[in-house]
């Protein structure tokens, strides 16, 4: 709720909501190893009206029309991508996307003085206190989003902080870390509704892009390991990566450019321009979104987290193939030969070497929980 220090923000009863973690915004850094900026990308306009129905995400029918308004402010300030994703993932923890006449008054809630409140709209914010704008501009979208963009870039340094931080210091709610679960969400919806403009959580063409939103764990390394399930191999050529609590659906980005060579079974392969080959297993055939010839670039989305093939539950397995690659810094990383795997893992290496090329470190120890033995 904007400017109030209570309980934390109402959620409609109800009304599907993905639960994503994700702290932070998706960063891409390119191959020279020195970092990048932060997710961000131009900010294009969506016709409300051309919004697919959904869902995405759990979101569908007017709840993708106000994301598209929310949208659609940020670029009539000026603003980036990244701008519009703090929008909906606000409104998401503050109505789900869901524009109500009504907010925490109907449980009780009150303000610190103990006046009511009269949180409404897609921000929940309070039209009684004058300073957000009347009761009728609270639940007109444009004018909510605006005022809370407004609000947005005042906040000193709102680009580098986490993005849920950000939007506490917008909304004044009680925790600072109630926006953080939507992220994920919020990113695969101003992918989908910008279609071809938008590219994901990498946001960016070329370098390296984690492959999911940002707050994932590695539930598996590269290596040795007990064989988890009958059918899964006991030297793994990959990392295993996952947002608690496990959830199937997340969106999947590609990693690195390329052309798509393989999609079968649950698995699907990129072979970059360098000629090493990045796959991705355990998704549904019917989540791919990407289709055998196509050109992918960093950061596009590919499919969605599963847990087809032989599978403890639903993660990603990302796997790197050095087979056939010229270049001469993936060519120099560890192959798994060299360390004692069996053949069927030869030429392969550990992800976490190769985003040390990019300077990026595939799970690092603020963010990242290591969950394996």
């Amino acid at each position: 709720m904007a400017e109030k220090k209570g309980t934390g923000a109402l959620i409609l009863i109800g009304v599907p909501v993905a639960l994503v973690t994700g702290t932070f915004l998706a960063i891409i850094l390119l191959f020279s190893g020195t970092a990048a900026a932060a997710c961000a990308g131009a900010a294009g306009t969506i016709n409300p009206d051309d919004v697919p129905a959904g869902p995405v995400a759990g979101y569908s029918g007017e709840q993708l029309k106000n994301a598209a308004e929310i949208m659609n402010a940020a670029s009539a300030l000026g603003l980036d991508r990244s701008a519009q994703v703090l929008g909906v993932m606000t409104a998401m923890g503050e109505s789900s996307l869901v524009n109500m006449g009504y907010g925490d008054d109907i449980r009780g809630v009150t303000n610190p003085d103990g006046t009511p409140t009269c949180s409404q709209g897609l921000f929940q914010q309070q039209w009684c206190l004058g300073t957000w704008g009347t009761q009728a501009e609270v639940m007109d979208p444009t004018h909510a989003s605006t005022a809370f963009y407004e609000r947005l870039v005042g906040v000193d340094g709102w680009q580098e902080l986490e993005p849920t931080i950000a939007i506490h210091r917008v909304q004044g709610n009680a925790d600072p870390f109630h926006y953080a679960g939507f992220f994920g969400p919020a990113d695969q919806i101003v992918t989908t509704l910008a279609g071809d403009s938008a590219t994901g959580g990498g946001c960016a063409s070329g370098g390296a892009a984690f492959p999911l939103s940002p707050g994932f764990n590695m539930t598996g390394n590269f290596g040795p390991r007990v064989q988890p399930i009958a059918g899964a191999s006991t030297w793994h050529p990959a990392v295993d990566l996952q947002h608690y609590p496990n959830p199937c659906g997340d969106q999947i980005y590609a990693i690195t450019g390329g052309t798509v060579t393989l999609i079968a079974g649950y698995q699907v392969s990129i072979k970059s321009s360098d000629g090493y080959t990045v796959s991705y297993l355990h998704m549904k055939l019917s989540d791919v979104s990407v289709s055998v010839g196509d050109t992918i670039t960093a950061g596009q989305p590919i499919a969605l987290v599963g847990s087809e093939g032989p599978s403890t539950g639903c993660h990603l397995d990302l796997r790197i193939n050095t087979a056939g690659s010229v270049n001469a810094a993936v060519n120099g990383l560890p192959r798994a030969e060299a360390l004692d795997a069996p053949a069927s893992a030869a030429g392969f290496v550990n992800p976490e070497d190769y985003f040390a090329l990019f300077g990026m470190e595939l799970c690092a120890a603020e963010s990242c929980a290591r969950q394996y033995e």
